[in-house]
């Protein structure tokens, strides 16, 4: 039901007051800056014309301390335009991710993931009442090529990663709120990067620490239609380095993690917009992104280990548009779960790992259940 301070949008869209509120103040933002180059170009223009760029600057300056004092802002009052890449590695890998193979060759990697969220969250963790009964279940297959050369670098092996997501969304919403169009299935983004494996630390005859760094790159190779909402590509190139650990305090426990940071360039595609006359859409940039898995396992018979993994994620920069911030769009989230580790199958290693969420915001919501199988060549 309209409440009355929305307005139907010129798409067809509903605004409310605070996102009129937002929307206006990328008007009086760009309206500002193209004022600005104007009189660059143009120092001889009038007192007028400068007082007016002034005046429009005070205006912006005046909207941004309006919006920031007013109620806090939904996420999906505010179309979510740029997203992180759909591949990114929430906990796809888990327990023992610092050991990996220091012989040169090939290893394959296979991950399968499935999301059903039944939540989209807003900016205090809470289900955002613009959404009726959503759900959006995501399916990613993702194919990895790890290959170790011969080379050693700090002592380490010097590796490179290449991985392949595909992955299939589909959502559905209650006839009463806002809906939300998926792109079903196709190609994410490519992920590639050079890697160095170290060797194991050892003390009294065991390994008992082993590390690896890396620095991935993401490639806008995945599909992206921007006419729908929910895409399998960011459209946006990415670096993504990380630091993977495992610590085997004692015979038989494993205590593992991978903190990584995200970093997205300005991208010029954009998810369906919406149609605001007088504003156009040029660019997105996703906002920041730290975050890190962990695992605690304990190894119950020969090749077998039971535990606790999960990870936790926060943006600590905004989502821009057109280079303007756009307040209470920083993603954050926390899930813990059960897992298995099976090291001595006949070909190859295999991690199971259930994540359920335990607080998110400005994100979907939903348990997610993972799967990675290692097999060397």
């Amino acid at each position: 039901m309209r409440n009355k301070y929305q307005f139907s949008g010129y798409d067809g869209k509903t605004l409310d007051g605070a996102s009129l509120r937002v929307r206006c103040l990328l008007k009086f933002n760009e309206a500002a800056v193209h004022a600005s180059r104007h009189l660059e170009r143009n120092p001889m223009s009038s007192t007028t014309g400068r007082a007016l760029a002034a005046c429009m600057m005070t205006a912006g300056l005046s909207l941004s301390a309006y919006s920031a004092n007013a109620q806090t802002l939904p996420a999906s009052e505010i179309p979510a335009l740029v997203a992180p890449p759909n591949g990114i590695n929430l906990g796809s890998t888990s327990f023992y991710d610092g050991f990996s193979t220091l012989k040169p060759g090939l290893t394959g990697l296979a991950y399968l993931r499935y999301e059903a969220n039944d939540a989209i969250t807003n900016v205090k963790g809470d289900d955002d009442p613009a959404f009726e009964d959503p759900q959006v279940d995501v399916t990613t297959l993702i194919a990895q090529v790890s290959y170790v050369s011969r080379l050693k670098v700090a002592g380490g092996a010097l590796g490179f990663d290449v991985l392949m997501p595909f992955t299939n969304i589909d959502a559905e919403f209650g006839a009463a709120g806002r809906q939300l169009v998926d792109n079903g299935l196709g190609l994410g983004d490519l992920t590639f990067g050079p890697f160095i494996q170290f060797a194991p630390m050892i003390r009294q005859g065991r390994p008992v620490a082993s590390a690896r760094i890396a620095l991935d790159v993401i490639a806008p190779t995945g599909d992206v239609d921007e006419s729908r909402d929910l895409n399998q590509g960011s459209g946006a190139w990415s670096i993504n380095p990380y630091v993977a650990w495992t610590l085997l305090p004692a015979p038989g426990w494993e205590v593992s993690g991978r903190t990584q940071y995200l970093y997205s360039f300005e991208t010029d595609k954009i998810s369906n917009p919406p149609t605001i006359p007088g504003f156009t859409f040029e660019d997105g940039q996703g906002g920041q992104l730290i975050w890190s898995s962990f695992t605690v396992s304990k190894e119950v018979s020969r090749g077998v280990s039971v535990g606790l993994n999960g990870y936790a994620l926060q943006q600590i920069t905004e989502d821009r548009i057109n280079g303007i911030d756009i307040p209470d769009t920083k993603r954050q989230a926390l899930y813990v779960g059960p897992g298995l580790h099976f090291d001595r199958l006949p070909t190859g290693i295999l991690n199971l790992n259930l994540y359920l969420p335990v607080h998110v915001e400005n994100m979907t919501s939903g348990p997610r259940l993972n799967a990675q199988f290692i097999r060397p060549f």
